[in-house]
């Protein structure tokens, strides 16, 4: 038995989500506020046994988009597969649709509905049917509903998914045409039905490891010390006469303690100077008792774990002495042998929950910790924004929770692809490149020259880094752009992704007959051959889907580069290379060269004999905040960047005429100072926009500008 499907509808971050889970271990990646606390917290709400039944929810527990929340339902879904023949199982199994008697055993549903009484829903139906109803008069109803008017209801055996905007119009309410179905005629096979004598989250094996911030106050506690959990267990094995033994020794212990001569002597003074000060009419009688815990329970919570680090053998400390680290380590082992503990009570299935567990612990840990989990017989879900966590999980068990405007996204990034596509796709993503799931956009390169200096033009030119912007820039290499950017697709990631690639446009006229090539055209012509080729081929692959689009340099990367009016970048790269002047000179005339066949010659002369990536790294020293971008670059980053918005557009107004008032062309006489001023004292951001782009309409900011607004 295992959970084969979550659906929630508006709890928190969550307006209307669906997903779907495997067997084994299930990973939840996603960016720091995309509501993986959210998602857990929604699971245990359903089959935490440890959850109080009686839920209580808040307004804030509903999703912020909903706006009114006054008579919506928050619904919290999971389904089972593999359901075995148990009484407890068999309480959940789910009704085939259309077939009331027929029951399909082997799958079962499990709901909650935090749902308005049936007086309030009523009251919805009635004004439904009226024939005159008006929105003023569901106002009216909802504005009169409070959360006192709501109740908890726990239901198996429902079989229509109300995360559906459709199925949750018809069965809970249409509210923007007022319809509303009758409460006194609820389907039990659309709703289920609810539990009698049954506690479902009893009869699971379930364990919750929190993300850790402060371990040692978790071990303090006396409800969630797992350390305590476990003794608990071993209590009930400890004989009578030992346990009877144990207490008469702390007993005569506390007696020993008491009846020190100096511990007497302290109760004395004690008393004798609250006498002085009252008197003996009013003075309380003080003394002082050692109170050793003598029962057994109190005297196993005083037990405390000592440690030590690996590398220090043979010394052990207190817990706060270990590297935080090594104290999520013991914690989280003492959660997975407590769960061990629940595991062997006959449960019908078995249920580990991990939350960020790449707090405090280094790499290695990491991807140890995620390989070595037992993952036969108990279903385990981990929660991360660690990609060297999302690097050794497969995609087919991910799902990835996106921030999105008052309401979470959620991808299934193996949605709809054939396994041996995700199979290439799963060894693809090692760290380096899982960083692309997390991403708010996504850019994709084929060379070492492209990944290295777009980044640092970017940072220079506009004073934000790429990472700032919420895109990753990913080298695929050898890969093929089709095989990561599948990716990206209505059905998987929802996620702009743009590929940077070379035209190989020709820098040379080639002759009417290939017959007459020479060695150097014949080379050029075949680039431009394979160019063609694979224009086709993408703009096949990319077409009629929105989320990934194809961005060409005319020649290549270094070409188009230089020909954007980059030669000084060059040239000062190579002023730093070379040691002769006369080659210098001579490398400098080519690159000036207005005629591309021979500027664009000698630039890729230079990027092979120094190696593209090595030559890159030497340009990007000399990359500068007047450094051109080429358009196919910027038409990229508008289509990957969902963040450029007015506030970052303004701030990188600024820092380009800061910049510009110190290191700007020599010709140019353009009085930075007193822009950077004026528009400092313009308050609306749309009017200091448009202020920079006047008075700079050639700048590179404005094109970007304008090709945001086209």
């Amino acid at each position: 038995m295992f959970i084969s499907k979550l659906s929630i509808r508006n709890f928190r971050n969550f307006r209307n989500v669906s997903l779907k889970f495997n067997k084994g271990v299930n990973t939840i990646i996603g960016e720091n506020g995309s509501g993986k606390t959210n998602l857990f917290h929604a699971i245990r709400l359903l089959i935490d046994e440890s959850m109080p039944r009686g839920v209580r929810l808040y307004e804030n527990d509903f999703n912020r988009s909903l706006g009114k929340w006054a008579g919506h339902w928050i619904i919290i879904q999971i389904e089972f597969q593999e359901l075995d023949s148990s009484e407890e199982a068999q309480s959940i199994a789910m009704h085939k649709i259309g077939t009331v008697d027929d029951i399909d055993s082997t799958i079962g549903t499990y709901n909650m509905f935090f749902r308005p009484r049936i007086e309030v829903r009523r009251n919805l139906y009635k004004l439904s049917q009226s024939d005159d109803k008006t929105v003023e008069e569901l106002d009216k109803l909802l504005n009169e509903i409070s959360l006192n008017d709501y109740e908890s209801v726990f239901t198996g055996r429902g079989n229509v998914d109300f995360s559906d905007d459709e199925t949750y119009s018809e069965y809970v309410g249409d509210f923007d045409e007022i319809t509303f179905p009758d409460p006194d005629q609820e389907q039990t096979d659309v709703y289920g039905i609810k539990m009698y004598g049954i506690s479902i989250p009893n009869e699971f094996a379930f364990t919750f490891a929190k993300a850790l911030r402060d371990v040692e106050s978790d071990l303090r506690s006396y409800r969630d010390n797992p350390l305590l959990n476990l003794l608990r267990d071993k209590e009930k094995n400890i004989s009578i006469d030992k346990k009877n033994e144990i207490e008469e020794q702390v007993d005569k212990l506390n007696k020993n303690i008491s009846g020190l001569e100096e511990v007497k002597g302290v109760s004395k003074g004690i008393t004798q100077t609250i006498k002085e000060a009252v008197g003996e009419t009013y003075a309380p009688n003080v003394n002082i008792k050692s109170e050793l815990p003598s029962e057994m329970e109190k005297i196993l919570q005083s037990l405390k774990l000592w440690v030590g680090d690996p590398d220090e053998e043979g010394h052990e400390g207190r817990l706060w002495e270990l590297s935080l680290g090594g104290a999520n380590l013991i914690y989280l082992s003492l959660k997975l042998l407590e769960f061990e503990k629940v595991k062997k009570e006959n449960k019908i299935a078995n249920f580990i929950l991990i939350e960020e567990p790449e707090a405090h612990i280094h790499t290695h840990i990491q991807k140890t910790l995620f390989q070595k989990l037992d993952k036969e017989k108990t279903q385990v879900f981990i929660s991360t924004h660690s990609t060297h966590i999302s690097s050794v999980c497969e995609i087919s068990s991910m799902n990835i929770l996106g921030r999105g405007k008052k309401k979470a996204h959620v991808y299934a990034p193996s949605n709809n692809l054939e396994p041996d596509k995700i199979t290439k796709l799963e060894r693809y993503l090692d760290a380096n490149r899982t960083n692309l799931l997390f991403a708010k956009g996504v850019i994709l390169v084929e060379g070492d020259a492209e990944h290295i200096l777009i980044p640092e033009i970017i940072k220079k030119a506009f004073g934000v880094s790429l990472d700032e912007l919420g895109v990753s820039i990913i080298n695929i290499g050898s890969t093929g752009f089709d095989n990561v950017a599948q990716l990206f697709h209505n059905d998987r990631v929802r996620r702009n992704c743009s590929i940077l690639t070379d035209n190989d446009l020709s820098i040379v006229e080639l002759p009417d007959d290939p017959k007459d090539d020479s060695q150097y055209e014949r080379d050029c012509r075949n680039s431009q051959i394979s160019g063609v080729d694979r224009k086709e081929k993408l703009e096949l692959f990319c077409k009629d889907n929105d989320f990934v689009k194809p961005f060409y340099a005319k020649h290549t990367f270094e070409v188009d580069f230089l020909l954007e009016g980059n030669s000084h970048e060059v040239i000062e790269t190579i002023k730093k290379t070379y040691k002769r002047q006369n080659d210098i000179d001579q490398i400098t005339k080519l690159l000036e060269d207005d005629d591309v066949s021979i500027s664009g010659k000698e630039v890729l002369r230079l990027a092979e004999k120094f190696g593209k990536g090595w030559f890159a790294i030497m340009v990007s020293e000399q990359i500068s905040n007047i450094t051109y971008i080429p358009d196919y670059i910027l038409d990229a980053i508008v289509f990957a960047c969902p963040t450029l918005n007015q506030s970052i557009l303004l701030t990188i107004a600024k820092y380009r005429l800061n910049k510009l008032k110190d290191n700007h062309y020599t010709e140019d006489e353009t009085d930075y100072k007193s822009l950077l001023e004026k528009i400092s004292l313009i308050e609306d951001t749309e009017e200091a926009l448009e202020f920079f782009k006047t008075e700079l309409s050639d700048d590179v900011l404005s094109k970007l500008i304008n090709k945001l607004n086209a």
